[in-house]
């Protein structure tokens, strides 16, 4: 294990980013090309890496380690407070991973090839927080998908895995 945040963030989510990348590599039904398809993706997600699950867990105490000490997040406004954990690259399957830490409504973007999400509370008292209406836990939008982040009720932590690393900014 690292010491840098990033590094041992992107080694902790190897085996996720090792999943994703075989489920989208199977070219039917086209994971990412409909909400439905989007949607089911995300509860396999939370099937197999639920909230409770001590990966899961691991990666949230990570992240709100990292927040807290500014060594995530150290860019942005203070409702937006951002960092890229990694490049899309073939260390990480060709997925970019950033981390937002967001209350209120963000930038408006595009996803191309869609976006994979993971939402959780930035900390154990944000129990209301919700991402785009979304309890905290896999967020899966499709390919094509547009939307202006917004959390509610608190603040979360937003650890979003891109494919091929692409997203178009309004």
């Amino acid at each position: 294990m690292t010491d840098d945040p990033r590094t041992a963030l992107v080694d902790m989510l190897a085996p996720v980013l090792e999943w994703l990348a075989h489920e989208l590599a199977d070219p039917t039904p086209g994971i990412l090309s409909s909400s439905a398809s989007s949607h089911a993706l995300a509860e396999r997600l939370a099937t197999r890496w639920p909230l409770a699950a001590p990966l899961t867990q691991s990666i949230a105490l990570a992240l709100r380690s990292g927040v807290a000490n500014g060594s995530l997040c150290d860019r942005g406004e203070p409702d937006a407070r951002f960092c890229r954990l990694a490049k899309a690259t073939p260390a990480t399957h060709d997925f970019s991973l950033d981390l937002v830490s967001l209350t209120g409504p963000a930038a408006a973007h595009m996803h191309p090839a869609g976006e994979i999400t993971l939402a959780l509370p930035a900390t154990t008292d944000d129990h209301a927080a919700r991402f785009d209406g979304h309890p905290p836990g896999w967020i899966v939008l499709p390919a094509g998908s547009r939307h202006v982040p917004t959390v509610t009720g608190g603040r979360m932590l937003l650890l979003y895995a891109l494919p091929g690393g692409q997203m178009k900014w309004d």
